[in-house]
């Protein structure tokens, strides 16, 4: 009777405590998926086969037909960025939940970007290119404030203003992540990003600065 109770008690609690869930984006295809699996709760040890299902939504099926994003042809997803994860009755959100966030926001019975894109086309052409770059550098504290500065940038649907716009907001985010990491005593990452900012900016006179000042 006791190891019946024993086994009911073990079973109980890793039916509580042991499940584990999450979501995952994709960056190079911008698909998103749930998955699911159970874990000995405490040591983390799985027991269950992980299970996974594709939650890829209507604005990621938009800018894949469209070709407002690079997709590989022929490839799969290697590389998945946590968006979050529940052990049991805690979930916990990840930063690439800033993404997956913002293009499920809803505008009356359709998510918002759908809509926007489909009035922006040529604006569309540029944010999310650069929305997916950032995703790809993990960059992803940055991208609410690039939506806001798509949604609020005056003017009709021009692509060039849009990249004039982003192009000077972004090279100021680039220099003040450098600096920042530099004073954290963070110098491998800020040279590796500041070297990616160079090769997106190779004339910008405050990226070659702040090479220049960081020997």
């Amino acid at each position: 009777m006791c190891t019946i109770l024993s086994l009911f008690l073990v079973a109980a609690v890793v039916a509580i405590k042991g499940n584990v869930s999450g979501t995952e984006f994709a960056p190079s295809h911008f698909q998103t998926r749930d998955f699911a699996f159970y874990e000995i709760p405490f040591l983390h040890i799985q027991i269950t086969p992980i299970t996974r299902k594709n939650t890829t939504g209507a604005v990621q099926r938009q800018l894949r037909a469209k070709g407002w994003i690079a997709v590989p042809r022929g490839k799969k997803p290697t590389h998945w960025h946590l968006v979050s994860l529940s052990r049991g009755p805690s979930a916990t959100p990840a930063v690439a939940g800033l993404l997956t966030d913002e293009m499920r926001i809803q505008d009356s019975a359709s998510p918002f970007w759908v809509g926007w894109n489909t009035d922006h086309p040529n604006r569309a052409s540029v944010l999310w290119p650069t929305v997916q770059q950032l995703a790809e550098r993990e960059l992803y504290v940055l991208i609410p404030e690039l939506f806001q500065l798509a949604r609020t940038l005056p003017g009709k649907d021009n692509a060039a203003e849009l990249t004039a716009a982003i192009d000077r907001w972004l090279i100021g985010q680039y220099v003040g992540l450098v600096k920042d990491l530099r004073d954290a005593d963070r110098g491998v990452l800020a040279d590796e990003l500041l070297a990616e900012a160079i090769r997106d900016y190779p004339s910008s006179p405050e990226l070659a600065d702040l090479h220049s000042s960081g020997g």
